[in-house]
């Protein structure tokens, strides 16, 4: 694994401990764990003698350690958590493959990279990416992996930097010391964070989505390693769990889960019109004025406040969940403001339309009452 010389030691010295907010914090000028975030990375995760680390973070001065256990200032063993940082490493180099395969394939620019604890994401410099594209470079990513590519660590500065053909080259502000990591004649990158020692570790890269975002940038989530493993093994038992409830192979699923949206097209389509003409026959039956009260599906509700005369009562239906009241000739509003008085619950609407969610299901003698009180007292 290529790390940071700094980041080797099994020491550390804990110079100062505080109680923050309920949080142990260790802190040290100089410290094997890496921080979280920095450069878009995990931190590391292990142990400062027995008490484990939870966070790490870093100032101007101190690397800050979050423990679970509080310890005195002094020297310690570190124990750090190897099989993290592999996985970080793998996701890392992952990264600048997959970044140097999209310039490569269709020259679209790396802004950023944030690393997180179940995948990865690169924010890229193209409002859309076609599938094709994106296919192309994912192949081209995993050829560079099994290549089993060297991955190099050079220690340059700014002007040795210059002698490399870098992805991104460096700010003539930079001063001091520069780690390349180098990837073959494939990739060459400023990076301070963990890699593998050769692309082959890396196992495999999978693309797994992408989303636009920030207006003109394409958000590329992605996994490697172990992470690619555990995503197949995921949605393979999602798709075979599917297969077998449908009856099917995973290879014709889709084409059953099309067939069964359409279907449901046809009976949604052959429902609504047989709820459009109960409704108009119930409306039909109905000759009472003042305060009517009726229960039953949904859609028909709708339709029969549609097509009801309103103007000389209200009309009060319950779908199961909620209630929906109408009327042309009262303001319904502060019959919900009565009932939210009384009951709880949720509602809200316009004078002439509104809906009530009690907290329980009410009774029609319950609506009456209120009615009473509000428009006939």
């Amino acid at each position: 694994m290529r790390i940071f010389n700094s980041y080797s030691s099994d020491k550390i010295q804990i110079e100062k401990v505080e109680k923050n907010n309920g949080k142990i914090l260790a802190y040290s000028k100089s410290s094997p764990f890496y921080p979280d975030g920095k450069g878009g990375q995990l931190g590391d995760r292990g142990n400062i003698g027995s008490a484990r680390v939870l966070s790490v973070k870093e100032n101007y001065e101190y690397t800050i350690c979050e423990l679970d256990a509080e310890i005195q200032p002094g020297e310690y063993d570190v124990k750090i958590d190897e099989k993290r940082r592999m996985d970080i490493a793998q996701q890392h180099t992952a990264q600048h493959i997959l970044s140097a395969a999209f310039i490569e394939i269709a020259h679209i620019k790396t802004v950023s990279f944030h690393m997180g604890e179940e995948y990865c994401t690169i924010d890229m410099e193209a409002a859309f990416i076609e599938y094709d594209v994106l296919n192309e470079a994912e192949e081209l990513a995993n050829k560079v992996v099994q290549s089993c590519t060297e991955v190099e660590e050079i220690i340059t500065d700014l002007e040795g930097s210059k002698e490399y053909s870098l992805r991104k080259p460096l700010s003539e502000k930079v001063k001091g010391d520069v780690r390349l990591i180098k990837i073959g004649q494939f990739d060459v990158s400023a990076c301070s964070g963990f890699h593998t020692a050769n692309t082959g570790e890396v196992g495999m890269i999978k693309i797994i989505d992408t989303e636009k975002v920030k207006g003109e940038l394409t958000r590329l989530y992605f996994v490697a390693g172990m992470r690619s493993l555990k995503y197949f093994q995921k949605y393979n038992s999602v798709t075979n769990g599917l297969a077998k409830m449908l009856t099917t192979s995973v290879d014709e699923l889709q084409a059953r889960i099309v067939k069964m949206q359409n279907q449901l097209r046809e009976q949604s389509s052959t429902l609504s019109r047989i709820s459009e003409e109960y409704a108009r026959c119930i409306s039909t039956n109905l000759q009472n004025d003042g305060l009517l009260y009726l229960e039953g599906y949904s859609e028909v509700g709708n339709f029969l406040l549609k097509i009801m005369d309103l103007s000389n009562r209200m009309v009060i239906f319950f779908d199961g969940t909620r209630y929906f009241i109408a009327s042309h000739k009262y303001d319904v509003r502060p019959m919900i403001k009565k009932l939210m008085e009384l009951y709880g619950g949720r509602g809200g609407g316009k004078a002439e339309f509104a809906n009530y969610q009690p907290e329980k299901k009410m009774e029609r003698t319950d609506f009456e009452r209120i009615y009473a009180e509000v428009y006939q007292a």
